[in-house]
This record gives C-alpha cells, sequence and structure tokens, in this order.
C-alpha cells in the first residue's frame, strides 16, 4: 500500500466520524488530552491534530493539557506537571482520557491503571511495554509506539546497498534509550549498528562531521533536547537541517518530521496515525465498550518516506519503483 493511500485512508477514518456527527454524536461527554510534550513539538502537534479532528465534529467536549517535559525537563518539574494534569481530570471530570507518550504515562495516568472508579484512559505513542505502566487494566487500552528499525534499513539498502555499517545519533530522553533497546535486538544480522545517546548539540556536530570515517550511513532517532552552549535546547527542525547540510552519508529516519527536514528516508510513524487510532478508540469507550475488553493496538501501518531534496545532495538515484511506492518530500 502507497504512502498517498495510507493517508487517504486515515482521512477517511476521521471523516466516517465526522459524517454521522449530527445522529451518532456524544454531546455532554467529554475528552482530556493529556500531552507529555509542547504543541511546538511536530510529533504532539500531528497527534493533538488528528484527535481534535475525530472527536470535536463528534460533539464531544475536549479540553487540552501539554506537560511541557521537553521544554522543561527536570524531574521536579516533570512531577509537578504530572499533579497539574491530576488536578485538572478532577475539576474537568471526563468520561475518557487520553495521554500520549511515556512522561504523562509515568507522571500522570498510570497511577489510575485499574481504578474502576477512575475515568477509562487510552494511550498512544509509548515507547516502553505497556505492562510498565499497569497497562492494559479494566479501565484501560491505547496504541503502542514501535520504530520500523528493520524495515526502514531494508529501505536504506535500497537506495544504497552497501551499508553494512551505521552510526545511530539519540538523545538522552528516557524514551529514547527505551526505544534504542527495543530495536538492538531487532535488526538486519549484517549490518553492525553503534549507538550514541547525545544530549549537546556540539557533540551531534562532531559525531556527524567524523562519522564517514568509519560508517556508512547513519540513523537519527531522535534530537528532541540537544542544548547548545548556554543550555539552551535546540529545535528539532535547526539540528535536521545541519545534520542534511553537513551529513556526507545517507541517513535514516523514524518520524515524519525527521524524513522532512533532512533525513534521506524512514518507515516512518506519524502522529497522525496514532491520533486517529486514540480517538477511534476513545469513540469505542464513549460508544459503550469497556476500555479493558478493547485489544492494544501493537502494529500501526508506517509510511514509506523519502527526501529527494538529500538524494540529489548525496548523489543517491531514487528508483522509479520506490518513488511509486513513496511520500516523497
Amino acid at each position: 500500500m502507497s504512502c498517498k493511500t495510507m493517508l487517504a485512508l486515515l482521512l477517511m477514518l476521521v471523516n466516517a466520524a465526522s459524517a454521522t456527527a449530527a445522529d451518532e454524536g456524544f454531546p455532554g461527554r467529554k475528552v482530556l488530552v493529556v500531552h507529555s510534550y509542547d504543541r511546538g513539538f511536530a510529533w504532539t502537534a500531528d497527534i493533538d491534530d488528528a484527535l481534535q479532528r475525530a472527536l470535536i465534529p463528534r460533539q464531544v467536549q475536549v479540553r487540552t493539557f501539554f506537560m511541557d517535559t521537553t521544554l522543561h525537563p527536570l524531574e521536579a518539574d516533570i512531577a509537578a506537571a504530572g499533579r497539574r494534569a491530576a488536578d485538572l481530570m478532577l475539576d474537568f471530570r471526563p468520561d475518557v482520557v487520553i495521554a500520549s507518550d511515556d512522561n504523562a504515562q509515568k507522571h500522570f495516568a498510570a497511577r489510575y491503571a485499574g481504578n474502576a472508579s477512575a475515568p477509562s484512559f487510552v494511550f498512544c505513542g509509548v515507547n516502553k511495554a505497556p505492562d510498565t505502566y499497569g497497562y492494559p487494566a479494566v479501565n484501560v487500552t491505547g496504541v503502542t509506539e514501535n520504530l520500523a528499525w528493520a524495515k526502514g534499513l531494508e529501505l536504506l539498502r535500497r537506495l544504497k546497498p552497501s551499508v553494512r555499517k551505521i552510526a545511530v545519533l539519540m538523545d538522552v530522553r528516557p524514551s529514547s534509550l527505551t526505544e534504542a533497546d527495543k530495536m538492538k535486538s531487532s535488526g538486519p544480522s549484517d549490518i553492525q549498528a553503534s549507538w550514541f545517546a547525545i544530549d549537546s548539540f556540539q557533540e551531534w556536530r562532531q559525531r556527524v562531521r567524523t562519522a564517514s570515517s568509519e560508517y556508512d550511513a547513519l540513523a537519527v532517532l531522535t534530537c528532541h533536547n540537544l542544548t547548545d552552549e548556554e543550555g539552551r535546547i535546540v529545535p528539532t527542525e535547526q539540528v535536521m537541517h545541519w545534520t542534511r547540510d553537513n551529513a556526507a552519508l545517507p541517513s535514516l529516519g523514524f518520524f515524519d518530521y525527521a524524513v522532512a527536514d533532512g533525513a534521506l528516508c524512514g518507515v516512518i510513524q506519524t502522529g497522525f496515525e496514532h491520533g486517529t487510532l486514540a480517538a477511534a478508540l476513545a469513540l469505542r469507550i464513549l460508544g459503550g465498550e469497556r476500555a479493558g475488553d478493547i485489544p492494544v493496538v501493537t502494529q500501526t501501518r508506517g509510511l514509506i518516506m523519502l527526501n529527494s531534496f538529500t538524494a540529489r545532495k548525496l548523489g543517491i538515484e531514487i528508483p522509479h519503483r520506490l518513488a511509486q511506492e513513496a511520500a516523497a518530500i
């Protein structure tokens, strides 16, 4: 299935929810959305947009809270954001709570798992195994996040068959380290990967500049909280654009924004898909199903994305058949 077809199907899912809003809506029902990150983070923005598009036409009252944990990464600040989310839930009294990404689970949602008197919960974008948080439970279902490491490497080698050694760059957030641990056991046996957890933009630049002396390719897992010399967080878009302009090697991404901002290719996760799936689960709960009876979604489709600008810069020709399968940027 091509990327364009997949996106069309996702849009049809959202629009199908909207089409019957007049006679099958949920007036007076409430959904609280708690995001781990901030609205400026593309992944979170895409999840939120998908939720709004699916829920509001169904006459659902939606309230949204951003924990901003990338902007305020100290443990005390994250814990305080979790407490504010809990206070908001008590005040708003939602029927369903949708919690995105791991910090919202650890510092907020997990404490209510299995509590029959609490609202129903839907999680999405979760990197860790759901049972880390006590999921699933009588009042909890959701969508897990599993990055397409093996499929991504297969795609990269369709563009650059000689790839054997790859440097994987990531930030130091716990969710990034968790995802790396899952990926280490799932790659092809003939690929040698080295994993680098990086906290500063200076070190990131050094790794990118020197990678070509030892590796055949780069993989950009995450780069969300790299800091500059003054301790300020460098925007992800800036990191990816610098990497695109300075890397001598082809690069693999795992999220739509990473490929859009400069990685050569990826079989990517989209926040839009996660948000659409989470909204569909919430609507089923509002329709009378018990959260604990709805299976957790463990497989998302993933979309092939290619960055044609980066391909031209590296002198890589995209095969015609592959171009037809993919979304080109």
